[in-house]
C-alpha cells in the first residue's frame, strides 16, 4: 500500500511540473523532463513526498551519480532521505551535468556546439551547464545545422548536384527539426538521385543480325562455240597462177580427145 501511495506521489509532483500525463509530446527525452524537475524544485511536505521525489532521481539512466546518490538515499534513514532531498543531490546532479556537456563536446561536429560546450565547462557556476544543456545546445545545434547545409547548395564545397542543392534550399527555409533531418536522411537520399542523374546510360546491346542468305547466281551460260575463221580465197598470182592455167588447159585438151575417140567407136559400131 505504501509503495502504491508513492509512486501516485510521483504522478502529482510530475503533473504540477508539467511532465505526468499532461506533459506535451515534445516532452520526450527522460534526460530534459528530470532537468525540469530539478529546476522546478521540492515543496512537498511529508516522508512519502520526500520519498516520491528521491525515486524520481533514482530513475534517471543517463547519470550515474544521481542514480547512485538517490538509491543510497532511500535505503538510509529518514533523516537522510530528508538531507538528500533539501540539497544533498545537487553535487551529484551538477556532476551528471557536466559529464553530458563533455559528451556533447566529444561529438561536436560544428563550431557553435563546440564553442557552447567549451564555456559551459569552464564556467565557474555549474547551473551554465544545465543551461547550456536547456536552452545554448539547441541554439548551438541549429546554427550548425545552418552553416553545414549552406555547404551543400551549388557552389558549396559539399554540393553534389541539383537535386541536393534544391534540398538543402527548401531545408534552410524550414523548422530546426526539419533541418536536422534533412543532415540526418533527406541529403543523403538527394546525393543519390544526383549520382544517378549523373551515370552514363547504357548503350542498348548490339543484337547480331540474321545472315542472310546469298542471293542466288543465274547459272553461267555454256560457252559458245569459236567461229569458224571464214575461209579466204586468195587471189592466185604470180608464176604459180601461170602453172595451175596451163595444167587446166591440158586436163580439158585430153578431156576433148577422149570424148573424140569415144564418140568414133560408137559411129563404127553402128
Amino acid at each position: 500500500m505504501r509503495k502504491i501511495v508513492r509512486w501516485l506521489a510521483v504522478a502529482v509532483v510530475l503533473t504540477v511540473t508539467g511532465f505526468g500525463a499532461a506533459a506535451p509530446a515534445s516532452a520526450a527525452d527522460a534526460v530534459v523532463d528530470v532537468r525540469a524537475f530539478v529546476a522546478a524544485g521540492f515543496h512537498g511536505t511529508t516522508d512519502d513526498d520526500y520519498r516520491a521525489w528521491a525515486e524520481v532521481l533514482a530513475s534517471v539512466t543517463d547519470g550515474p551519480a544521481t542514480r547512485q546518490s538517490a538509491t543510497e538515499a532511500l535505503a538510509g534513514t529518514i533523516v537522510e532521505l530528508r538531507a538528500y532531498v533539501d540539497g544533498g543531490y545537487l553535487d551529484p546532479w551538477f556532476a551528471d551535468e557536466r559529464l553530458r556537456v563533455a559528451r556533447v563536446l566529444d561529438a561536436a561536429t560544428g563550431p557553435a556546439v563546440r564553442a557552447g560546450a567549451q564555456a559551459a565547462l569552464a564556467s565557474s557556476d555549474r547551473q551554465d551547464l544545465s543551461d547550456f544543456l536547456t536552452n545554448g545546445l539547441p541554439l548551438a545545434q541549429y546554427a550548425d545545422d545552418r552553416l553545414m547545409a549552406s555547404t551543400m547548395l551549388t557552389g558549396g564545397v559539399n554540393n553534389s548536384g541539383p537535386a541536393l542543392d534544391a534540398a538543402a534550399q527548401a531545408a534552410l527555409a524550414g523548422t530546426p527539426a526539419e533541418l536536422r533531418e534533412f543532415l540526418l536522411v533527406g541529403q543523403f537520399v538527394a546525393r543519390a538521385a544526383d549520382a544517378a542523374a549523373a551515370a552514363p546510360v547504357p548503350a542498348a546491346p548490339v543484337v547480331p543480325a540474321a545472315p542472310v542468305a546469298p542471293a542466288a547466281q543465274p547459272a553461267a551460260a555454256a560457252p559458245r562455240p569459236a567461229a569458224a575463221a571464214p575461209t579466204r580465197v586468195l587471189a592466185v598470182t604470180g608464176p604459180s597462177a601461170q602453172t595451175a592455167t596451163g595444167a587446166l588447159a591440158a586436163v580439158a585438151m585430153v578431156l576433148v580427145g577422149a570424148g573424140l575417140v569415144v564418140a568414133a567407136r560408137r559411129r563404127s559400131a553402128a
